[in-house]
């Protein structure tokens, strides 16, 4: 009887270091020091054409310490891949950024009179860094 005791709690050990083991990893979780820094703004443009891509991939963002301060349209819908405009030039948040959301292209457009540091103008590929 003692023996059998022994088994359940050695089963109930395992199955509960396995729970915890699936949720650590299933668990997407930033850096402690991130949640620190101040967030990144950003406008976020559709270059595709794909119907409320911006407002999409906007709720997206919302799980990283991005601020968000406009949706739009970009000038044309002729972007294949998606790309980050810097807008300020500041290398450490547009690293933040790009771990973010994965997104590796960039290009500098520096402009003092803009509120938000970057723009993300979505292209085709946009669902590929909401994965």
């Amino acid at each position: 009887m003692i023996a059998m005791t022994f088994s359940f709690i050695r089963i109930g050990v395992v199955i509960i270091i396995l729970l915890l083991n699936l949720l650590v990893s299933c668990k997407k979780s930033l850096p402690e020091e991130i949640d620190m820094l101040p967030a990144i703004r950003v406008r976020i443009l559709n270059g595709c054409g794909h119907h409320n891509a911006a407002s999409e991939y906007s709720r997206y963002l919302t799980q990283y310490n991005v601020d968000v301060i406009g949706i739009g349209n970009a000038d044309k819908f002729i972007y294949d891949k998606s790309i980050i405009v810097v807008k300020r030039d500041d290398q450490q948040d547009l690293e933040r950024l790009k771990s973010y959301t994965g997104i590796e292209r960039s290009v500098y457009a520096i402009s003092e009179r803009t509120t938000e540091s970057f723009h993300i103008i979505l292209g085709n590929d946009y669902r590929t860094y909401m994965e």
